[in-house]
């Protein structure tokens, strides 16, 4: 049961404090996990769109500095129409690293006060 708690807390903060009916805290940690991983996967993939275009204008390019003179431009373009995206990326991996850390917290307290109960 604890595995399982930890694990499914490894991929949505909170899920396996819903397990331990902790209904409260898991639907908030739930709750902000999703938020973050909607933040995070369109980050990620316009991060993908920069790398993509980063080797597509290297391999255009060919050795010619001209080329790649231009492939640098429209990269630059890419970026700055891409920051907002970015930005809120980075917000979403720090919010997921935030519930992360609090539901393996909050789930270790509840299994230390189970034990207790027991004991």
């Amino acid at each position: 049961m604890k595995f399982l708690c930890y694990m499914l807390n490894m991929v949505i903060p909170g899920a396996g404090l819903l397990i331990l009916k902790d209904w409260v805290k898991g639907a908030l940690l739930s709750l902000f996990s999703l938020i973050a991983w909607g933040l995070v996967v369109p980050g990620l993939y316009q991060g993908y769109k920069i790398f993509e275009a980063m080797t597509n204008m290297y391999d255009m390019a060919g050795g010619d500095p001209a080329d790649l003179q231009s492939g640098s431009n429209q990269l630059k373009e890419i970026i700055v129409n891409n920051i907002p995206i970015l930005a809120l990326g980075v917000i979403g991996v720090i919010i997921l690293k935030i519930t992360l850390i609090w539901s393996q917290a909050v789930t270790v307290r509840a299994f230390k006060e189970k034990r207790k109960s027991e004991d």
